[in-house]
């Protein structure tokens, strides 16, 4: 019954999707599409979140051999949860999967939150790091929302900072808001990150992050969550 969405990523200079997160939906006999905020919490409290992490990384590995096989070149990003990392051998896991499907180590994207990265340094330091070696990228999450550290931020070997949300939410509602995310932009940018803003839903936000030099943007503005078949469809439009 669980389902891999695609939500498109966008280069905010050229306007052109440059990759798209893996986003897992349940297809609910009675209660039709659910999106995570109704059963992730449920399934971080009783264990079964690894196996849904583990379904979203095949599905997601599978969908990258499938693109370059047509000489299609597009990264695409899962999420790791904090039980992931602490429990199971994600490396091994990993690895096997990107042997299996033959393709670029360098399109696939792992998502850490920042609070995984302060609860559990030292372990999420050693599979990112043993992940880094193998040409896989990463990309610190929710940028902003947890209890941040930057001396624990520079030690990690991340490729990308994605700005949460209820940042972009509240960019145009008067200019502090608007220098907040300017700042945050700015850190990641200092520690050699390229950075995304998720969330994104009208022009107007749009063009205030540009105004403050994002590189990449994620949301409603340039597309909802897309079914396998409808990103196909998507990607053969542009392709």
């Amino acid at each position: 019954e669980f389902e891999m969405f695609l939500q498109p990523q966008v280069n905010i200079r050229t306007g052109k999707i440059c990759g798209a997160e893996a986003l897992v939906r349940w297809r609910h006999p009675t209660k039709g599409i659910l999106v995570p905020a109704h059963f992730l919490s449920l399934f971080e409290d009783n264990g079964f979140i690894t196996r849904l992490d583990s379904f979203m990384w095949e599905e997601a590995c599978k969908y990258i051999a499938k693109l370059q096989e047509r000489d299609i070149m597009l990264p695409i990003s899962v999420n790791v949860s904090r039980r992931h990392i602490g429990e199971t051998d994600i490396v091994d896991v990993l690895s096997s999967l990107v042997k299996k499907y033959g393709f670029e180590n360098k399109y696939l994207e792992i998502e850490i939150t920042e609070s995984i990265l302060i609860d559990s340094a030292d372990k999420a330091l050693q599979c990112i790091n043993e992940l880094k070696n193998m040409g896989i990228k990463l990309a610190i999450d929710d940028f902003g929302t947890g209890y941040s550290s930057l001396s624990y931020l520079n030690r990690f070997p991340a490729d990308l900072l994605k700005i949460d949300k209820s940042f972009i939410d509240k960019i145009n509602a008067n200019e502090s808001s608007k220098q907040y995310v300017a700042a945050m932009i700015s850190i990641g940018h200092i520690m050699g990150l390229d950075v995304i803003s998720e969330g994104v839903e009208t022009d107007e936000q749009i063009d205030a992050l540009r105004s403050i030099g994002c590189d990449f943007i994620q949301g409603f503005v340039w597309g909802r969550p897309l079914s396998e078949e409808d990103a196909e469809k998507l990607i053969d439009s542009i392709y």
